[in-house]
Order: C-alpha cells, then sequence, then structure tokens
C-alpha cells in the first residue's frame, strides 16, 4: 500500500509542477515573438514612381553605399544585399550589414512602397570558430535615411513616409 502511494505522489507533484509552468512557458513564447518581430523591423516609404524605377534607384542607392546584390529582383519586389567584410571592433572579429528591401505598387497605382530592413551580421572569432555569428537589427543608423535619400535623388521625387 505504501508504495502505492509514492508513485501517486510523484505524479501529483508533477502534474502540479506541469501546470504552473504553463504561464511562464507562455510568457517566453511571447518574449520570443517580440524578439524576432524587433529583428525584422522594417522602415518604409513611398516614391511617387513605379516598382522598377524604383528597384532600379534602389540597387543604384545600395551600390553607392557599398553594398553587393545577393537576392531578388523588379519582378518579385525583393532585394537583398550585403556589405563587404570589415573588421570588427577586435583583433579576429569581422562584421557585415545585411540589407532586405520589398517593393509594393501603392494603392493608387501609380507609386510605390519600400521597406527596408538592416541587419548587422558579427563573427566574434572567425579563426577558431567560423561560421558561428549573431544578427542583430539595426535600428537607429543613419543608413535607413541615406538610403531613402538616394533613392529619391535617383528618381527625382521626394519619400513620403506612409500613412503621412
Amino acid at each position: 500500500m505504501f508504495r502505492m502511494k509514492i508513485p501517486a505522489a510523484l505524479f501529483l507533484i508533477a502534474a502540479s509542477l506541469l501546470s504552473s509552468g504553463c504561464e511562464s512557458l507562455s510568457a517566453a513564447a511571447g518574449s520570443v515573438r517580440e524578439r524576432i518581430t524587433a529583428r525584422e523591423e522594417t522602415r518604409e516609404r513611398t516614391f511617387a514612381a513605379t516598382p522598377r524605377a524604383t528597384f532600379d534607384a534602389l540597387k543604384m542607392a545600395a551600390a553607392q553605399m557599398g553594398y553587393r546584390q545577393t537576392r531578388g529582383g523588379p519582378a518579385q519586389g525583393e532585394f537583398e544585399a550585403i556589405s563587404a567584410v570589415a573588421p570588427g571592433e577586435r583583433h579576429g572579429t569581422s562584421r557585415q550589414v545585411l540589407m532586405k528591401a520589398r517593393l509594393s505598387a501603392g494603392l493608387d497605382g501609380r507609386s510605390t512602397i519600400l521597406g527596408v530592413s538592416l541587419s548587422e551580421v558579427l563573427e566574434d572569432d572567425s579563426s577558431h570558430r567560423p561560421g558561428l555569428a549573431t544578427r542583430t537589427a539595426l535600428r537607429d543608423t543613419p543608413q535607413y535615411q541615406v538610403l531613402f535619400q538616394r533613392v529619391s535623388d535617383a528618381l527625382g521625387v521626394p519619400a513620403q513616409v506612409p500613412g503621412r
């Protein structure tokens, strides 16, 4: 009889631990969602130009800023580019910036919405652990403004913040 009470007691303890962890598990999942959303933070501008013209201007502006196109095209409405590998802050580290852009036609049919997100890729010890890097969204960088201004200059039209 005593042996039956021990497994039952262990079962009750395990069940109570699992049910008490549900709330913290839900909070952890929400935290992960917030991190993913923050990583893919996108800045948008609207240009009074066709998507094809805006894509060409974006490609030119990115090249002027030192980025090399890696993927995408005007038909897909996507553009991805990467900067050159630069030395990091410490010896043996490196850094690159990734650019992801999405182009979509505006509701009026005569404009294009350009959404851009920039991420920094840092590799801590490229000589001992190549390929292990961390990616972080760049939020407070003037590169967004520089890019939008160069696209605007190439198109000859001012950029507008959507919804304004």
